[in-house]
C-alpha cells in the first residue's frame, strides 16, 4: 500500500481499495447482486483489515458500496453450509472490522441489509444518505445469526430494537434509523463526507484514538496497585508524555499539532 493510489491484489476480488490523503476506502463491489458478500469476501475481510492496521500511512478507513448500495448482506446462494461454519466465517470478519486499530467509517447509501447492517454496526462512525434502508432479514431465510454480531447490533440500537429487527425481519426506513441514532451524520454524499471526516481523523492523535477504542472494548482498564488506583502500562505513560508535549506545544503556538505516535506503536497486552 502507498499513501495515495490503488491496492488490489488478486485476493480482493469483489472489493476495490484506494488510499487518498491518508484515508483508505474499501468498496464492496458486486453491483450485480447489490453488493452481496460472498464467502471468499467474508474470508478476505480480516486480512484486509490487518493490512490496513499494519500500514501507518493510513489513518482512517471508509467502508462503502458500489453503484448506490452499501450491501444486501451475505450472498444467499452461499448459506447452505453447517451453522458453525457460517458463524465462524461471519463472526471473524465482523470482529475484524469492530476491533480494527484504524478508525472505521461506514458511508451508507441504498440497501444496507443483513450483513450490510452488521458491517455498518461494527464501524466506529456511520454516515448515511436519505433514502437508505436497513434490516436484518435472517428470519425470512431460517438463518440464525452469530452471537457476536447480534450482541453488537444490540449495543448500537439497544436490545428492544435489535429484537424487533431480528424477530420481524422488517426493513426499517431511514427516518426510523435516524431516530434510533444508528448513524452519526446525514449526507447526500456520504462517501465525500466520510473522506472529509477521515482526513480530520488522520490529523488527530493516533494514541488518543487507539486508547479510547482500547478502553471501550475492555482491553485497557484500571489496574489497582498498593500505591495507586490507576496504573497504566509504562510504555503507554511514556507515549502519553511524548504525545501530550506535542499537543501542548501546538496549542500554545496556535498551530495544528504534529503528533508522532503511529498505529503500529501500540503495544498489544
Amino acid at each position: 500500500m502507498t499513501v495515495d493510489g490503488t491496492y488490489r491484489p488478486v485476493d480482493l476480488e469483489g472489493f476495490d481499495f484506494t488510499v487518498t490523503g491518508g484515508v483508505g476506502t474499501l468498496v464492496i463491489d458486486r453491483p450485480e447482486k447489490r453488493n452481496a458478500i460472498s464467502r471468499p469476501m467474508w474470508r478476505a475481510l480480516p486480512d484486509i483489515i490487518a493490512g490496513v492496521d499494519a500500514d501507518d500511512s493510513i489513518g482512517a478507513l471508509v467502508i462503502t458500496g458500489a453503484a448506490g448500495h452499501f450491501s444486501a448482506g451475505s450472498d444467499v446462494a452461499d448459506l447452505n453450509v453447517p451453522l458453525d461454519d457460517f458463524w465462524e466465517l461471519n463472526s471473524t470478519a465482523e470482529a475484524a472490522v469492530a476491533n480494527s486499530r484504524t478508525t472505521t467509517i461506514a458511508a451508507i447509501t441504498g440497501n444496507c441489509v443483513g450483513g450490510g447492517t452488521e458491517i455498518a454496526a461494527a464501524c466506529d462512525i456511520r454516515i448515511a444518505a436519505p433514502g437508505s434502508i436497513f434490516g436484518v432479514t435472517a428470519a425470512k431465510l431460517g438463518l440464525v445469526y452469530p452471537p457476536g454480531p447480534t450482541r453488537r447490533l444490540a449495543s448500537v440500537l439497544g436490545d428492544a430494537w435489535a429484537r424487533y429487527l431480528l424477530v420481524t425481519a422488517s426493513i426499517v426506513k431511514f427516518d426510523q434509523m435516524r431516530e434510533l441514532g444508528f448513524f452519526h451524520e446525514v449526507s447526500e454524499a456520504p462517501l465525500a463526507s466520510a473522506q472529509t471526516m477521515g482526513e480530520k481523523i488522520v490529523g488527530l492523535s493516533r494514541l488518543s484514538q487507539l486508547g479510547s477504542k482500547a478502553v471501550l472494548c475492555g482491553e485497557l482498564t484500571e489496574s489497582a496497585t498498593a500505591d495507586s488506583a490507576f496504573n497504566p502500562p509504562q510504555w503507554l505513560d511514556e507515549a502519553y508524555q511524548a504525545e501530550i508535549a506535542r499537543g501542548q506545544e501546538a496549542f500554545f503556538a496556535k498551530r495544528p499539532p504534529e503528533f508522532g505516535f503511529r498505529g503500529t506503536d501500540w503495544v498489544e497486552e
